[in-house]
């Protein structure tokens, strides 16, 4: 779905207002960690996730814990569902293999895919998982601008030690890049982090002025994030959590940004 602007003096809550007459395209971003399609009663329900993506109406979806073809979730693709459900082109970075399939995360696009691979992120500590990046670059509609659109799944654990390695690959990866980059995932840190420092000496926080998104029943700390780059281009119109408590133990978070 196309959508661009002519914002004449645009103020919004939660966003500094726009100078008059300022052109460009608006890109809706959600970012939402799926708990592989189980819900907080323990079902099995990746109906759930399609209706949250339904209701918000994104252009592109970053997604993590997205199973395909495992044991857990009863051999389905759950991102083919949820391109079935939406009508959205996908993309799914493996992880890990797990039970027979794989484990990492998704994309859900409205605008083609141009190119897709996944950025491999340093997990070397004990308990550690396999972790990625999923990429992918996008044509914004009636334009010739390409994006570049991720979704990252940072380690879990409470030491550090691998989320700071695998920010310094984010930013390598795309301190390289010329093209707008959207960086959006769960990445186990909070603001005040110093993983999230990390990532902000490339990278604007869209969601800074968000409260907390895990978990989703009663949440207490800020995991998930909408994080963009080359920050005079872009303005934030809108930032929210949305108040899911069901579909996943986090709760999606939801950005307009124009793209200048």
């Amino acid at each position: 779905m196309q959508r661009s602007v002519l914002v004449f003096m645009l103020c919004m809550a939660g966003a500094s207002p726009l100078p008059a007459q300022v052109q460009g395209q608006v890109i809706k971003v959600l970012s939402y960690n799926i708990h592989h399609g189980v819900n907080n009663k323990g079902e099995l329900d990746i109906q759930g996730i399609a209706n949250v993506i339904l209701a918000t109406n994104p252009d592109l979806v970053a997604l993590q814990e997205v199973d395909s073809a495992t044991a857990r979730v009863k051999k389905a693709n759950q991102l083919q569902q949820l391109a079935e459900a939406t009508g959205m082109y996908i993309y799914f970075g493996k992880a890990m293999a797990l039970q027979g399939g794989g484990y990492g995360n998704g994309i859900l696009s409205r605008y083609p895919i141009q190119e897709s691979y996944s950025v491999e992120l340093p997990a070397a500590g004990a308990g550690s998982e396999p972790r990625t990046a999923a990429v992918v670059t996008v044509k914004l509609p009636g334009d010739s601008l390409l994006l570049n659109f991720a979704s990252a799944h940072l380690d879990h654990r409470e030491n550090p030690a691998d989320r700071l390695a695998q920010c310094g690959i984010l930013l390598k990866h795309f301190g390289e890049h010329t093209r707008p980059v959207i960086l959006a995932g769960d990445m186990n840190a909070t603001p005040a982090s110093k993983e999230i420092t990390t990532l902000k000496s490339l990278f604007t926080d869209a969601t800074e002025k968000l409260g907390p998104t895990w978990p989703s029943d009663k949440p207490t700390q800020k995991l998930d994030y909408v994080l963009v780059n080359n920050t005079s281009q872009w303005h934030v119109m809108s930032a929210t959590v949305i108040e899911e408590t069901v579909a996943s133990d986090h709760r999606p978070v939801i950005c307009e940004l124009l793209l200048k």
